[in-house]
């Protein structure tokens, strides 16, 4: 019995040391800033809420965008945030690991705590017109955050990272209150261009024809400005190295984005 008593003594010792153990290696919000993934990801996961597959197939899909647009979405998944505000942590993730290019500083992180139910998008300051805060608030809240309610991760993700894609073409669409309030809709344009049009033709009706030379090139130009809402950069539009993701290329952050909670 007395070696009995001495043997369940030692393994509720070690048991006892192993726990303190743990504990004392446990997450650090610091140390994950500090620590670009080795070997380089896009998909980083560090409270296990998605599964390997999961994980592959963001990878996948991430790094497919990155390779035919040299964009770099990056997900970076943690069990707290430590006390820091996220897009204070989005940033400094994204300066850190330099997320985008170093050129055209086109980046994005999404950042999520899972226990503080908290969320950001960060822009590199390249995709800062794609991606303005409005836009990124709405990702946040009509896509990902409905799917994160219901605990579907993995589907608020490839939701919210597809929608991010689409910004980065152009391709989503604000609601009708932010083209009500934030820009000028249809009609402001075309009255604008007319009155344009009226202050040209009173200023060159006496010269010497330079006016048709104006519609004929200049003018053009301005229509479509007026009424296709002007010109985008295509950030990271240029040739893919291929192979894969290869690691983050030095991108710059400033402080554009939105945070959102669940």
């Amino acid at each position: 019995m007395g070696m009995k008593k001495i043997t369940f003594t030692l393994l509720l010792f070690f048991t006892a040391i192993v726990s303190f153990a743990q504990q004392g290696q446990g997450f650090s919000m610091d140390q994950v800033i500090k620590t670009p993934p080795n070997p380089p990801k896009l998909v980083n996961d560090f409270a296990n809420v998605l599964t390997a597959d999961q994980q592959q197939a963001l990878e996948r899909k991430l790094t497919l965008f990155s390779d035919s647009t040299s964009n770099e979405i990056t997900v970076v998944i943690v069990p707290h945030l430590d006390g820091m505000d996220p897009a204070d942590a989005a940033i400094a993730l994204g300066r850190t690991w330099g997320v985008g290019g170093k050129k055209n500083n086109n980046g994005v992180v999404l950042l999520i705590s899972v226990e503080d139910r908290k969320l950001n998008i960060s822009p590199g300051y390249g995709l800062e017109k794609s991606l303005p805060d409005i836009v990124c608030q709405q990702i946040i809240k009509n896509i990902i955050v409905p799917n994160f309610r219901g605990k579907d991760y993995y589907r608020g993700i490839e939701e919210g990272t597809d929608a991010i894609v689409q910004a980065t073409k152009g391709e989503f669409k604000a609601d009708a209150k932010y083209s009500k309030r934030g820009r000028p809709g249809g009609i402001g344009k075309l009255i604008f261009f007319v009155l344009i049009i009226i202050v040209f033709m009173a200023v060159g009706s006496g010269g010497r024809g330079g006016g048709g030379s104006f519609m004929s090139s200049g003018g053009a130009f301005l229509l479509g400005s007026l009424l296709g809402g002007g010109g985008r950069s295509d950030y990271g539009g240029g040739s893919s190295s291929g192979g894969g993701f290869g690691g983050f290329g030095g991108g710059s952050f400033g402080g554009g984005g939105s945070s959102g909670s669940w």
